[in-house]
């Protein structure tokens, strides 16, 4: 029996950060113009609409399947971001579909919250 992957999905919509403004030429053109609305999504499966997706993980085999940023993030840096923003939702995935490295990243991310603790209390 072949086991499903679980994907996490993001999306991307952008919009004017000022709609008002939209009437002056050329206003859309500068991307400080922009802003964007972020849908997630995990699932079990791909969907052909999901092609057009910015960013596909797999959580399954902790994978990047798409990054349409082009910035050279492996998995564990997107599944931190999407962990920061979605905590509730990886947590109960990732804690059924793989709890030690679950944990593992826990680790990781306390471990950079301390040590950036430690570097304010250092500066100040």
């Amino acid at each position: 029996m072949r086991t499903k992957s679980i994907y996490l999905v993001a999306n991307y919509i952008t919009k004017p950060r000022d709609p008002k403004k939209t009437y002056i030429p050329g206003y859309m053109k500068d991307p400080a113009n922009h802003q964007y609305d972020e849908q997630v999504a995990i699932q079990t499966n791909l969907r052909n609409k999901d092609i057009s997706a910015k960013v596909v993980l797999n959580l399954s085999t902790k994978t990047v399947e798409r990054n349409g940023f082009n910035n050279n993030k492996d998995f564990n840096e997107m599944f931190k971001y999407f962990f920061k923003g979605y905590h509730k939702y990886v947590t109960e995935v990732m804690t059924k579909l793989d709890a030690e490295y679950f944990n593992q990243m826990l680790d990781e991310m306390q471990s950079e919250v301390d040590a950036g603790k430690h570097e304010e209390t250092e500066t100040q």
